[in-house]
């Protein structure tokens, strides 16, 4: 033990030694495994927006699992007067209160426009970290975006790997009524905010390729059918033809196709359809209830659940047309699939006695793990890194979103409580 423990700190001690392009790299830490300490110093200048900035900084870089973030009181400098040049700054200082990185900069507002330049700092090596620094441009309302902008750019120097903080979760919530509607959650929010209002039961949400709409499931005629909503104008519109029934879809890679369940007289079966909601193919056509279809990356095969063996489980198909095959061999009754951006890997949750738990397993469905344990937890989503899935949880007594790493070892409350927040999915990166 004592001689694991030493190699661990001569781990630590030679990534922390490598050159400043490449800090850390996934294939020896992963998200939870070693936290670097970490100073967030609201950028130079406007003094209130830099304060944001740095809240939604730290907050990204909290729920990655890779970062300590240290707590703005243990500063010892004004961040108004103080230097943001590797020359000007006290490194010394910075290590006295446990800084590994450093991150400063300056903000200047003007005209209804800001500009931000900021910068990461190895508080050991006295320098800046090769690739680390931006100059973002954009108003107001954009700072936001310009924080997890840089959580992601900070992500990949340091991992090699971008973030996923510059992207948004659909999901359904009862944060306006006592019926479920379509909400957005992005990461610099407190809560979730309200896109549709349908005064009925809502199901499903599903991201449009593009970022501009949000497809779901509707009960306001009685029956489910597919809606779609724009996420700028909160406008609703009919997708599915008026004489089906729908209980989801979701959109292809590139837009073009929807993968939707369709529901007739009890039974479900997984129908295609164009971009204007018409049926391509009928992809099952079983008497057991196949639901929840789901993606590859590739666009040319899907993973969705069916009972057709006794129980629900998950199984893989192809788009074009082959048997399917299944995929998850623990548990007796598996459900809501997702394939991870990657390709490499599924994700899904299955019955652990009282409870739903979160399991990933290879995209064959080999070396499954439950990555949860707390609460009943289902309907997972993958970030657009393949790093990270949200997934709904009753862990704090109500429902509300976590976000873990894919092997389980960091998990973190999304939502605060009072919602019933379900159905999550998880967007692309915005662009």
């Amino acid at each position: 033990m004592r001689r694991a423990s030493v190699l661990a700190t001569m781990l630590v001690v030679a990534v922390a030694a490598m050159p400043a392009r490449a800090v850390v790299t996934v294939s020896i830490f992963g998200p939870g495994s070693h936290q670097f300490p970490i100073a967030i110093v609201p950028p130079k200048g406007d003094a209130a927006l830099g304060q944001e900035f740095a809240r939604v900084l730290s907050r990204d870089l909290e729920l990655s699992g890779y970062f300590r973030v240290l707590d703005p009181r243990t500063f010892t400098e004004d961040p108004q007067t103080a230097g943001v040049t590797a020359d000007t700054i006290d490194f010394a200082g910075w290590a006295a209160v446990g800084a590994q990185q450093l991150v400063k900069g300056t903000i200047e507002s003007g005209a209804g426009t800001l500009t931000l330049e900021v910068r990461l700092f190895d508080v050991a090596e006295r320098r800046d970290v090769a690739d680390s620094g931006r100059r973002l441009q954009g108003s107001r309302p954009d700072l936001p975006r310009m924080a997890h902008r840089y959580a992601d750019q900070l992500l990949a120097v340091l991992t090699g790997e971008r973030g996923p903080f510059d992207s948004k979760i659909a999901l359904t919530s009862t944060r306006g009524g006592r019926l479920k509607d379509v909400y957005v959650y992005t990461f610099d929010m407190t809560t979730p905010a309200r896109l549709t209002n349908e005064r009925s039961i809502t199901i499903a949400p599903a991201w449009r390729p593009d970022l501009r709409g949000v497809l779901f499931a509707s009960y306001r005629e009685h029956l489910p059918r597919l809606f779609e909503v724009d996420v700028a104008s909160r406008a609703v519109v009919q997708f599915s033809n008026d004489s089906k029934t729908y209980l989801g879809g979701v959109w292809s890679p590139d837009g073009t196709q929807v993968l939707a369940t369709r529901e007739d007289d009890g039974n479900s079966d997984i129908e295609l359809l164009d971009r204007w909601g018409n049926v391509t193919k009928r992809l099952t056509d079983h008497w057991a209830i196949d639901v929840s279809p789901a993606w590859a990356p590739d666009g040319q095969r899907f993973v969705f659940c069916s009972s057709r063996s006794g129980s629900p489980q998950i199984y893989t198909m192809a788009i074009g047309g082959s048997e399917p095959v299944r995929v998850s061999r623990i548990g007796t009754f598996n459900t809501s699939p997702a394939w991870s951006p990657k390709g490499d890997l599924i994700a899904w949750a299955t019955r652990t006695g009282n409870t739903f738990q979160i399991v990933v397993a290879g995209a064959d469905g080999s070396h499954p793990k439950t990555i949860t344990g707390a609460g009943s937890n289902d309907d997972p989503s993958w970030a657009p890194d393949g790093r990270y899935l949200v997934f709904s949880s009753s862990r704090g007594g109500g429902r509300t979103l976590w976000l873990a790493d894919r092997d389980g070892r960091t998990q973190k409350q999304l939502t605060p409580d009072g919602g019933d927040d379900t159905s999550p999915a998880w967007s692309s990166r915005s662009e």
